[in-house]
């Protein structure tokens, strides 16, 4: 949960950047942030990988640079699950509300 916490206060909470791709693989799922500087080039990006999904709302990678990233993303861990979703939120509550989410049992995170 530290280095949720680490990355989440690192980036901001990834506000106003910019959401790549969701790849779908057979046992896991990848999202990847992409982190601008203020010309909106790339700096850096990053990938959070899902395993043991047990409930998620995936949108279509066409329409991921329409969404709203203004107040970023919670990641979380309540109850042994961990939480990710679209906007600002601390409960799983939450993330079950939001347009996009991911419940899983693992998480592991990349940066590149």
């Amino acid at each position: 949960m530290k280095e949720i916490e680490e990355l989440l206060q690192k980036y901001n909470h990834f506000k106003h950047e910019q959401l790549r791709s969701i790849q779908q693989l057979p046992d896991a799922t990848v999202v990847t942030l992409g982190v601008l500087d203020d010309e909106g080039e790339d700096v850096n990006s990053v990938d959070i990988t899902f395993k043991g999904v047990s409930a998620s709302r995936i949108l279509d990678n066409s329409v991921l640079s329409f969404m709203d990233m203004g107040f970023g993303i919670t990641l979380i861990k309540e109850k042994d699950l961990y939480g990710f979703a679209l906007g600002s939120g601390s409960t799983m509550l939450h993330v079950h509300n939001a347009p996009l989410y991911i419940v899983a049992s693992q998480i592991s995170i990349e940066e590149k």
